[in-house]
Parts: C-alpha cells; sequence; structure tokens
C-alpha cells in the first residue's frame, strides 16, 4: 500500500499547474471569452487553492460584476493576493497573449486591473504588466474549473441570460442585414441620449456647463463618476477659466480633497468648497488615478483647451477637422506632467459626452450641417472593445466604429433583454413567424 503524498506547505507549488482535465490546445482557442467571464463571475471553479503564476495565494472575497460598457469585464471585485487586500477590476481572457493583443497595457483605464484571469497560460503568462509599468498579478483558471470545457461551454450557451439568444443560429443572417440593423440602433442611441440631456438642459439651460459636467463625468471612468461631475458642479467656471493651468489644477485638487489643504496657499482655494473626500473609490491601481484625472480635467480648461472658450464650437470644429484632432484636443498636456488620457478613454469621452452635447446643440439649431458633423464623427471613431462587443465579434459581427459598437449595446439592452425579438430586425429574419406577433 502506497504511502500518501503530504504536501510541504513551505514549498511552493508549480508557476502554472497542470489541468485537471485535459485539453487540447485547439479547443481552448475557441472557447469564448465570454464563456470564461462567465465561468468566474458565476464561481465555476474551485477557489480553494488558487495561486498567481508567481506562486502567491489568492482568496476571492467579491467576485465582482460584468461590465457591459468599455473597459475591464468585471468591476467591483475585492480579492487577497499575498495577504493584501485589492479592490478594483478583473480582466479576463483565454491566453494572457490577448492583454497585449488588445492594447491594455497601453491603456490606463487597464491601470486598475487588480488580477488578470487567463484560462490557459502561453509564453506571455508571467511577464505582463499595465500602461503605468507596474506588474500585473495573472491566474490561471483551467485547472480550477470544477467541470469540463465541455460542459462550461453547454452551460454557458444554453444560459437563458446570454446575448443575443439567437446566437446559434446567428451564421443564418445576413451580413449586410445585421450591419445596417447594428449602425441604425447606433444612431437610435446616440439621439436618445441627446434626448435625455435635453431634458437636464431644459431644467437649466447652460450647455456649457451640460458639456464640462458631461465630459468631466466620463473622466471618472464607472468608479468615480459622480464624483467627478460633483467636482464640475462645484466650482465656478468664470474663475476657473481666469487661472493659469497650474493653479486650476491646484484648484480642481483643493477642492476634490484629494490633497492636504494646509499644500495651498489661500489664493488657490478663495471661495472653493472642498467636497468629502469619502466620496472618492480610491481601491484598486493605481491608488492616485482620480488625481491623475483631474489633471487631465485641468489641461481641458487651462489656456488652448478645449473647455476654455466657446467649448461647445471649439469641439465642433475640432470633429468638422477630423476624430483625429478632435481626440488630440482631449489628450491635451497635463500640468503637473503626468501621463496624458489614453486613446482608448478620449474616444470614451467623445462618445459619451461631447457627441451626445453636440448633437442636442445641432438639433437646438435646427442645423443639419452640424449634426452632419456630429454623425459623421460617429461613424469615424473606433469602436472600443468591451464584453458585450467580443461577444458579437465571436458571433461574426465585429464592430468597427463607435456607432456599430453603440449599436451593438443597444441591440442587447433594448431588445435582447426586454425579449423584444418580434421587434429586430434579426429576429424577424431568423423567425419569420415573428412577423405575425
Amino acid at each position: 500500500m502506497s504511502t500518501p503524498q503530504v504536501r510541504d506547505p513551505h514549498v511552493a507549488e508549480p508557476l502554472v499547474a497542470e489541468p485537471l482535465v485535459a485539453e487540447p490546445p485547439d479547443r481552448i482557442a475557441r472557447v469564448p471569452e465570454a464563456a470564461i467571464q462567465d465561468a468566474w463571475v458565476r464561481g465555476l471553479f474551485d477557489a480553494r487553492a488558487l495561486r498567481t503564476t508567481d506562486g502567491q495565494r489568492v482568496e476571492v472575497v467579491h467576485l465582482g460584476t460584468l461590465n457591459g460598457d468599455s473597459g475591464p469585464d468585471v468591476r467591483d471585485a475585492r480579492v487577497v493576493i499575498g495577504g493584501m487586500l485589492w479592490a478594483g477590476d478583473v480582466e479576463i481572457h483565454t491566453t494572457s497573449a490577448a492583454w497585449e493583443a488588445h492594447g491594455h497595457d497601453r491603456d490606463p483605464a487597464y491601470d486598475r486591473v487588480v488580477l488578470h484571469v487567463v484560462l490557459a497560460a502561453d509564453r506571455r503568462t508571467g511577464t505582463l504588466r499595465r500602461a503605468d509599468g507596474s506588474a500585473l498579478p495573472e491566474l490561471v483558471l483551467l485547472p480550477h474549473l470544477d467541470r469540463s470545457l465541455r460542459a462550461l461551454l453547454r452551460a454557458f450557451h444554453v444560459e437563458p441570460g446570454t446575448a443575443p439568444r439567437c446566437g446559434a443560429r446567428w451564421d443564418e443572417v445576413d451580413p449586410a442585414l445585421a450591419r445596417s440593423w447594428v449602425r441604425h440602433l447606433g444612431t437610435e442611441r446616440l439621439r436618445r441620449r441627446a434626448r435625455d440631456l435635453g431634458r437636464e438642459y431644459g431644467r437649466q439651460p447652460d450647455l456649457d456647463r451640460l458639456l464640462v459636467r458631461r465630459m468631466f463625468r466620463a473622466l471618472g471612468y464607472e468608479a468615480n463618476a459622480d464624483a467627478f461631475e460633483t467636482l464640475a458642479t462645484r466650482l465656478p467656471l468664470a474663475d476657473l477659466r481666469q487661472r493659469s493651468a497650474t493653479g486650476l489644477h491646484a484648484a480642481l485638487l483643493f477642492a476634490s480633497a484629494l490633497q492636504p489643504a494646509e499644500l495651498f496657499t489661500e489664493t488657490a482655494v478663495a471661495d472653493l468648497t472642498p467636497m468629502r473626500p469619502e466620496a472618492w473609490r480610491r481601491g484598486g491601481r493605481p491608488a492616485n488615478a482620480p488625481r491623475r484625472r483631474i489633471a487631465q480635467a485641468a489641461a481641458w480648461l487651462a489656456p488652448g483647451g478645449p473647455l476654455r472658450h466657446d467649448p461647445v464650437e471649439t469641439l465642433t470644429e475640432a470633429l468638422a477637422d477630423g476624430v483625429e484632432t478632435a481626440t488630440d484636443l482631449l489628450r491635451a498636456e497635463t500640468p503637473d506632467g503626468s501621463s496624458r488620457l489614453g486613446d482608448a478613454r478620449a474616444v470614451r469621452v467623445l462618445v459619451d459626452a461631447v457627441l451626445p452635447v453636440l448633437l442636442l446643440d445641432a438639433e437646438q439649431r435646427e442645423d443639419p450641417a452640424r449634426e452632419a458633423v456630429v454623425l459623421d464623427a460617429y461613424d469615424r471613431l473606433p469602436a472600443s472593445p468591451d464584453r458585450i462587443t467580443r461577444r458579437f465579434a465571436e458571433l461574426g459581427l465585429r464592430p468597427r466604429t463607435a456607432a456599430e459598437a453603440q449599436g451593438v449595446h443597444q441591440l442587447v439592452r433594448a431588445y435582447c433583454e426586454e425579449g423584444r425579438c418580434a421587434r429586430c430586425a434579426i429576429g424577424r429574419a431568423l423567425y419569420p413567424a415573428l412577423d405575425w406577433v
């Protein structure tokens, strides 16, 4: 009778464990990222012996929630790595190489990722870094799954909440029809945002202030969006626009309460009431991210910035010159020399904040030329990949522009999740009987 093997707790386990169930590499490559994300948020793995690829023990306190917009796949996760609690985002890929292939190593929006979860290891595993240069902890999930890949994929594809529900038949969809419908929905989504802003404008008819608020909010990502919007409403624009770039930066930092008051002179803080420090979420990576984004806000309001004078006209003219001109304008040099806004975040600010306000302005003026500038930019800005757009890319519809990416989100939220297949052009094409519903 053989003697049971007892693991010595002082000896580190292998960096990348062998899978519990052998899976051919080609099968791993075919696993949709959305299925791995689903496995993570549903906890379909044995969490008792998780370790990073460099041997640190991982304890999951909170799995987090799937992010339906651009940015990291999972928000609000809490994990203990090597005895230290981290709060932030989790990014999920099939293999490690996708981190760099998707440009996350160059995008500050992913600096809050506290753990990179991959299904299987590859040559890049254990070598990745964030945009700020810090090492990225990684976890290989395959050895810890509580079921085979076949069972995992079956559970994923038959899950009622998976969008689109007709995904198994998308190879029957006319690609031209699918893309045309998604583009239509993207325009519908932008016009709806403009209408929503129109109601806000009706309560306080100040387009400048509305634009500043929306752009600040977009700077805050999901975690600090409310805090940045509060900061924008707390400050007198007329006063700020008289300050130098460094004076602006000081005033914004003081008002945010992210910097001790004793570091400022009286002239820098006159008439400004600081926010509550607890309004800011500062966990995760990097801890000073809100301060870096405040420096970008100061650059927008500084001389030469897009929010300094007549921002609606400034940004409309920039978009008319080309989306690259508008993007560069948002990526202005910061007063403190910190890293500028990444390309992906600049696009997000344009899509979420600038375009809806400019479309509202064009509609109020009844100016078709200005409206055309906005819609043309919408159709030229690049798509930002996220969990939902990647799901549709796996089905064969890869969004190429911001308009198409937003259309995919509109399809999921307004049709798939609401069960409105009978009102969906793709649903009616796949299921002709729905035309009678």
